[in-house]
């Protein structure tokens, strides 16, 4: 498939990484933290084939063109890499927006706003699933958007909301 960059160690860029890992990238992925916990992911995921960078900023490399760097949430769209790699033309994303491009056709449903988002949208998927239908809330709460997209592409999850 290409080459992807994924920004960020959380639960977002490691949904990422291993949902781009599924789909035939060559992943790396990084984090300007260090540290003994971070060191144990790195082992566990270059067994799944992904390259981890700690301690590191990303500074895209113009003679090695990404097909893709993915943004977790909480790292500034500002930094001088990410401009940069804008600058070169790279396609340059964010987690829920790499979930959105591996989930055509499946609704979502989504809560912004200042004060309330975890209690309305934990209220939404509790309404959806007495309902019967498979919502599960992802994002700050539950989910990252990418590990459920890597779940319905790849695991057993089923989204969708049929006609019932």
């Amino acid at each position: 498939m290409g080459s992807a960059y994924v920004i960020g160690l959380g639960k977002s860029g490691l949904g990422a990484a291993r949902l781009l890992r599924a789909e035939g990238f060559e992943v790396t992925l990084s984090d300007r933290n260090d540290g003994e916990a971070l060191r144990q992911q790195q082992q566990q995921l270059a067994q799944a084939g992904i390259r981890v960078l700690l301690g590191d900023t990303f500074t895209p490399d113009p003679s090695q063109p990404l097909d893709l760097v993915v943004v977790s949430p909480g790292v500034p769209w500002d930094i001088p890499g990410l401009v940069q790699a804008r600058e070169l033309g790279w396609d340059v994303v964010g987690e829920l927006a790499l979930a959105w491009r591996y989930l055509p056709g499946i609704p979502w449903l989504c809560v912004t706003g200042t004060n309330g988002k975890t209690t309305t949208t934990a209220l939404i998927a509790a309404i959806f699933e007495a309902a019967g239908r498979c919502a599960p809330a992802c994002g700050n709460i539950g989910y990252a958007a990418c590990e459920m997209a890597y779940e319905a592409r790849h695991g057993n999850l089923k989204l969708g909301l049929g006609d019932r």
